[in-house]
Order: structure tokens, then C-alpha cells, then sequence
């Protein structure tokens, strides 16, 4: 049912003010790019038609469910009425504006929270972990998440954009790689159908170069794809990876920013060999294909057998591109689609190979460290992004057997977002996923949680007691707000505590303690004293509160308590019985200081005075 609700009424949860049977009305998304929404309506007897008119909103069904589109533009005709219509969350354009809005080391979805924390209408969704930071300042919402800008959400923390109402969803991608494969190249024309393929840019041979112009070792100082021989011409390449490095030029902090730090020749060969093939694994030798086709046209013909499965597929959904004749299959995005309204189908699709807004020059990338960093600004040879990426696809693979062999693997599953038991669990011989959550296309389970032989791996790990002989890692954080005060322990083979870091600083052998100074001395503290210990262990001097007003110092010397205060050249000497000043002679109780301050003292104890720091 397609409805309608009047420019005044925002009520989109009841129905609309009038229900329109239109002639036709399609969706059109790119990705990452304009949503055009088109509507064609008939001068109709019960006047439905009356009803549309500029900034009216329309709700239908799209391909990602129902939505809200406001219309933008009409026009009337002796037979109709065409208009033109957005996303309602277009209309952020307008009236979400963003004075000076700076979220800094932000994740994906922390970001969106402050960036539409300016209209509350609007909000924001986000699988994206990355940290980074970005400045809005006099733009509004829809330019500062997918503008041209550096500073746009899509060129800082990458994404791909979809619109769900007053929610703008921004994953990693938009939609998932269901199986689906398409054939080509069988050289058969038909309406309805188009084929580009680039064969320029394959490189089957890479001549890894990396930092400061090290390479592999020998007469073969190259890598070669599994895709060689496919090909009638061997096709070299060469790559320079400037984030591989030999220690000679490595820098500090370069293994923190993912840099590889290589020590032999061997440790070399090895890096280069992974980075080319991390580039044969994103398809560097194969070719580059843009398929058009129109779903109604093909239908009935023998070329609709090999596009088919494309009535099933989604905005940003992945589809294996098989080439007829070479056997070679390349992998391409859904960049666009038309959605029949109507009928509730894809009309159309456009396969491609999806840019990011600010890459421009595709043809440079073979000439630059190609991989080395991601347009959403993670590093390919990341280790932890490549294992959950292979434990990802392990596991996809198992949740297909899972719906066909219960034997090997069985899926458990709750769809009802209101149940409290809603998500899914895939379970099988090859290890579990876990989802607490659907797709952004609502067809798949947005699994964040595996657990292999191989380890255990998750975005956000909440645990009580973890045993583990070595752990990894970047940050780890105590306590904070909500989670008390954090306390970390060593314990010794007995489980007897060693160290322990709590708020109050570190703790050990029945003390806090700190970091020694130069000359080998540190500070204690323990029970409202604080120590200072020599190299050896020694207590050479200890400071504590008498009251509120008297400070008690004690230091040993020979068996005598004394305090030497030194300042220019001259000191004093302070001990348990009398009292010796150089440069003020004679026995005094009261030190006099240079600038008229003093200090009284008693048998050790320094008490009252107005001294404030002046030189002897």
C-alpha cells in the first residue's frame, strides 16, 4: 500500500491522509551517491491526485523496507501528475545544522551520535570501529557524512550510506555477499543486457619493492598469481610497499602504526611475498567489469538463466562475476538498482567496482603503495583485520551448510526484534558466529562474534575472569566511569600477590611505590608516611604529619637523626640534639633565612615560621 500524509501531518506511524495508486513509482539508489525516487499518478476520479503536492511525504515499500519519501517536485499534466521525491533523511539538509561540531578519536557510530545530537529527529548507525577524528563547522548533516569535503564522515571514517527513514546507516558496507553469480563474455547481444571489462590494469607478476628500495633476493625477485596462466601474456607490475621496512630504517613507533619490521633477507621475502598476494586477494589480476541489466527485459530469454539470481540482490550486496571463456571470476558490488514500488522488485541493476568519492585516478593505484592503507583508513597487512575477515568467511561458508546439513551445523535463530531472546547463534564443527542483530538489508545476521580453534574473536569483549599465558594488544583500560575503581593483580605461582595497580597507584611487597629517581632513590607510601629508600633497600629518610601544622622529617646518619636543607651555597644542618647553621653561627632554635623569612625548630621537628622558599 502506498499512502500519503499532507505537508502538516507527521504522524508516519498511522496511516496516511490518502492512499495513491500510482502508475509507477521506482527507487533508485546509487551508492553512495543521490537516491532519485520517481512517481507517476493518473488524474484519478476520487481525486488521490489532489493530494500531491510539494513537501508532502509518501511511505511505500522500497528495498529496504518501508520508507518515507517527502516530495521535492511535481508536475501536472492533462493525463497525470509526475513528481519527484528524496529520502526523508534529506531533509537533515535543512534543518541540521552543525555550528562547530568536532568529534575527536571517535568510532563510527560515536561520531554520528554527536554529529545528529543537533536535531534530535535524526540519528545515526554504525559498525564501524575505526577511530578517528574530524571538524564540522558551518555545514549541515548531509555534507558533513557524504560531502566532498576531507573532513566528511565518508572520507574519514569510509562507509557505505544507506537511508532508512530518519536513520542514516553507515557499515563497513551496505549489504553482504549472498553467493549470487552472474555470467559474461558469451559474446551474445540482448536488450536488457551490457558488459564493460578492462583488461588494462591486470597485473599477474608483482616486482615488490619495499622501503627505501629493498626486494626480494635472486633471479626471480618477483610474486606471481594463482591467475598466470589464465591469461595469453605474463603481466608484470611493479609495487612499492613503503610499510615494510628493514630495521636499518625503521623508526620508533613505526611497529605501532603497522608498519613491518623486517631483520633478514628472509623476514623480507616473506612480507613482500603476503603483501602481493593481500593484492591478488582484492583483485589486482583481474579484470574490471561494469554489468547493466534490466531484469523485465531478460526475462523469458535464454540470457535471463545466468542473471536470475539478480532479482535477489540488494544495494551493495557482493555478486561473482563469472567470465565464460576465461573461468575467471571477479567480484563487483551492486552500485545501483532500481526498485519497482509497485510490484516490489528489482527492476534493474548496475554491477561495478565501487570508488570511494575522493579517489580519482584509478590508473595511478598500480604506481602507488596500492593496499598499504584502505580509503577507511585501516592498514590491509593488519593482522587482526585479516583474521577476522578469515574467520568471517570460514564461518559464512558453515552457515550455508548449516541450512542444508544439520548433521555438520545447526543455526539457531530468533527474528522477532521484540522477543528477549531476539538473535541468532551458527554452531558447528568448524567453530560458532554470533549476532545480536540484523543487516542493515534485514537479510542476513550482522555476525560480530566467532570462536574457532583458533581463538576467540569479537569487536568488544566483556569478561569476568579471563586465563590466558599472553595476551596482545593496544589499550588496556581499568575502571572508568560505571566500572568502579579497577583493580589489576600478578600473582605468584602460589597465587600470592606480587604487584597490584588499583587507584591508588602501585602496590608491592606490603607498599605503593614509585619510579626511582636519578640517584636510585624512590618513594613509598604506607600508612600516611611517605619513605625514601636508598638503591640497597635503606630507609633513609622518612615524612609524615605530626597535626595539621607540624610536618615530621626523620633521616638517619651514623645512628643520628639529622636533615641537611641546602639552597645556593649555603645549608643547614638539623639533628636530634643541637642545632649547626652554616654561614649563621652559634646555637639557635629560629633560622633565618636571607630574605627575613624564618623557620623555627625543635629537636628535629620544623614548626611555624613564615619561610617561603627564599635562598640562605
Amino acid at each position: 500500500m502506498i499512502q500519503i500524509y499532507k505537508p502538516e501531518n507527521t504522524d508516519f506511524e498511522k496511516n496516511g491522509d490518502m492512499t495513491l495508486f500510482p502508475e509507477t513509482a521506482t527507487v533508485h539508489p546509487i551508492l553512495n551517491g543521490e537516491w532519485e525516487i520517481d512517481l507517476e499518478h493518473p488524474i484519478d476520479e476520487d481525486g488521490r491526485w489532489k493530494c500531491i503536492v510539494e513537501e508532502a511525504v509518501v511511505k511505500m515499500e522500497s528495498f529496504n523496507g518501508e520508507q518515507l519519501f517527502r516530495i521535492k517536485k511535481k508536475e501536472k499534466t492533462d493525463s497525470g501528475v509526475k513528481a519527484e521525491l528524496q529520502p526523508i533523511f534529506m531533509d537533515a539538509k535543512d534543518d541540521c545544522f552543525l555550528v562547530d561540531v568536532r568529534p575527536t578519536d571517535k568510532t563510527g557510530q560515536q561520531a554520528l551520535n554527536i554529529m545528529t545530537a543537533q536535531n534530535k529527529k535524526y540519528k545515526g548507525s554504525s559498525n564501524i570501529s575505526l577511530v578517528s577524528t574530524a571538524y564540522y563547522q558551518t555545514e549541515n548533516l548531509i555534507e558533513a557524512i557524504n560531502g566532498e569535503n576531507e573532513n566528511s564522515f565518508i572520507n574519514r571514517w569510509g562507509g557505505e550510506v544507506i537511508y532508512d527513514n530518519y536513520t542514516v546507516i553507515v557499515n563497513e558496507r551496505a549489504g553482504g555477499d549472498y553467493g549470487v553469480e552472474v555470467l559474461y563474455g558469451k559474446n551474445i547481444l540482448k536488450d536488457g543486457f551490457s558488459e564493460g571489462i578492462d583488461m588494462r590494469d591486470i597485473v599477474t607478476r608483482i616486482v615488490p619493492k619495499a622501503y627505501n628500495g629493498y626486494m626480494i633476493e635472486g633471479d626471480e625477485p618477483w610474486v606471481d598469481s594463482p591467475l598466470i596462466g589464465k591469461y595469453p601474456t605474463i603481466r608484470f607490475g611493479v609495487i612499492e610497499f613503503e610499510d615494510v621496512k628493514m630495521r636499518a630504517d625503521a623508526q620508533n613507533g613505526d611497529e605501532e602504526k603497522g608498519i613491518i619490521i623486517c631483520d633478514t633477507q628472509g623476514e623480507l621475502k616473506s612480507a613482500l611475498t603476503q603483501k602481493c598476494r593481500e593484492q591478488f586477494d582484492a583483485g589486482l589480476d583481474k579484470p574490471k567489469v561494469t554489468i547493466s541489466a534490466d531484469i523485465i527485459l531478460l526475462e523469458g530469454t535464454d540470457m535471463y538463466q545466468d542473471v536470475k539470481e539478480l532479482v535477489k540482490i540488494s544495494l551493495g550486496d557482493t555478486v561473482h562475476c563469472r567470465h565464460a571463456k576465461l573461468d575467471v571470476v571477479t567480484e563487483a558490488k551492486v552500485i545501483e538498482l532500481e526498485w519497482d514500488c509497485i510490484k516490489e522488485r528489482v527492476n534493474s541493476v548496475v554491477l561495478g567496482a565501487f570508488q570511494y568519492n575522493y579517489m580519482d585516478d584509478v590508473a595511478s593505484m598500480i604506481n602507488r603503495v596500492i593496499g598499504t592503507i584502505r580509503p577507511d583508513g585501516s592498514v590491509i597487512g593488519q593482522k587482526i583485520q585479516g583474521i577476522i575477515d578469515g574467520v568471517r568467511t570460514q564461518l559464512k561458508a558453515q552457515s550455508s551448510v548449516a541450512k542444508k546439513q544439520e548433521v555438520r551445523a545447526v543455526l539457531f535463530e530468533d527474528l522477532d526484534p521484540k522477543s528477549p531472546t531476539y538473535g541468532a547463534m551458527c554452531l558447528g564443527t568448524m567453530g560458532f558466529e554470533i549476532a545480536s542483530k540484523r543487516t542493515a538489508d534485514g537479510r542476513d545476521w550482522d555476525w560480530r562474534t566467532f570462536g574457532t580453534g583458533a581463538g576467540f574473536f569479537a569487536d568488544f569483549i566483556v569478561a569476568g575472569t579471563m586465563l590466558a599465558d599472553r595476551i596482545k594488544g593496544g589499550t588496556l583500560e581499568l575502571g572508568g566511569k560505571n566500572n568502579g575503581d579497577g583493580v589489576a593483580r600478578v600473582l605468584d605461582g602460589n597465587g600470592n600477590e606480587i604487584v597490584r595497580l588499583d587507584n591508588k597507584g602501585v602496590y608491592a611487597s606490603g607498599k605503593y611505590v614509585c619510579e626511582s629517581d636519578e640517584y636510585g632513590r624512590s618513594v613509598e607510601i604506607s600508612e600516611g608516611e611517605y619513605k625514601i629508600v636508598s638503591k640497597s633497600g635503606k630507609i633513609v629518610a622518612k615524612i609524615f604529619a605530626v597535626s595539621d601544622d607540624i610536618v615530621r622529617i626523620e633521616a638517619g646518619n651514623d645512628g643520628k637523626t639529622f636533615i641537611r636543607l641546602m639552597g645556593n651555597s649555603k645549608s643547614i644542618y638539623i639533628d636530634a640534639e643541637t642545632f649547626g647553621v652554616n654561614g649563621f653561627p652559634g646555637k639557635t632554635g629560629r633560622v633565618e633565612f636571607s630574605d627575613g623569612t624564618y623557620l623555627t625548630l625543635h629537636g628535629g621537628v620544623i614548626t611555624g615560621g613564615n619561610a617561603q622558599g627564599g635562598a640562605f
